[in-house]
């Protein structure tokens, strides 16, 4: 079976996205990432946010960086990207994510996968903004790898499967170490709610 970007649905694959769902859906409501982007005045703030998001997953998938290229995915971290974009809208980095080590192959995975695949959401939000005729200013970040995006994912989860399969990484391993990810992205991304709500 087939899913979107020609991946083919395999055991590790749907029990991780079935164990992460909630996490992506709240953080795709409470967030508000590409609606707060679109926004000149909360841009800069949603900006910092996903650059403390991918210091964060670049800090603790290093350790895991020969693992993973054996495996056949050669990590590119987009932190550094984010922060030209923080210096071009003049808008402060947040504070350094706090140091935590990852226990196993099969969590660098896991954290691995909710990085690759916000390079997915990057390009669909690139598009309608330009579509729409929306500022781009600072958001050159969305979409690094262009037409490889789609390729490049299907390669990570080629090395994802093939990691589960051999035996180096266990799928419990993977479902921990992406819903780790997501909880951590829900913190740095989630709005603050206004005090009058609170």
């Amino acid at each position: 079976m087939l899913l979107g970007f020609g991946v083919t649905v395999t055991p590790v694959l749907p029990s991780l996205r079935a164990a992460t769902a909630d996490l992506h859906h709240a953080i795709e409501i409470d967030a508000r990432v590409e609606a707060r982007l679109r926004d000149r005045a909360s841009r800069g703030e949603m900006v910092a946010g996903l650059h403390n998001l991918h210091q964060a997953v670049e800090a603790r998938i290093e350790p895991w960086r020969q693992a993973l290229e054996q495996a056949g995915h050669s990590p590119q971290g987009r932190s550094a990207g984010i922060g030209e974009a923080l210096r071009e809208l003049s808008h402060p980095a947040g504070p350094p994510p706090e140091d935590a080590a990852i226990a196993t192959f099969g969590e660098a995975l896991g954290w691995t996968y909710v990085a690759e695949g916000s390079l997915l959401g990057g390009r669909v939000m690139r598009r309608g903004m330009i579509a729409d005729g929306v500022s781009m200013k600072g958001l050159d970040f969305l979409d690094p790898h262009g037409d490889e995006t789609g390729p490049r994912w299907r390669a990570f989860l080629s090395a994802m499967e093939s990691a589960c399969a051999s035996g180096q990484a266990t799928g419990a391993d993977v479902i921990k170490g992406g819903r780790d990810a997501f909880l951590l992205a829900a913190v740095l991304l989630t709005a603050p709610v206004p005090a009058e709500f609170a």
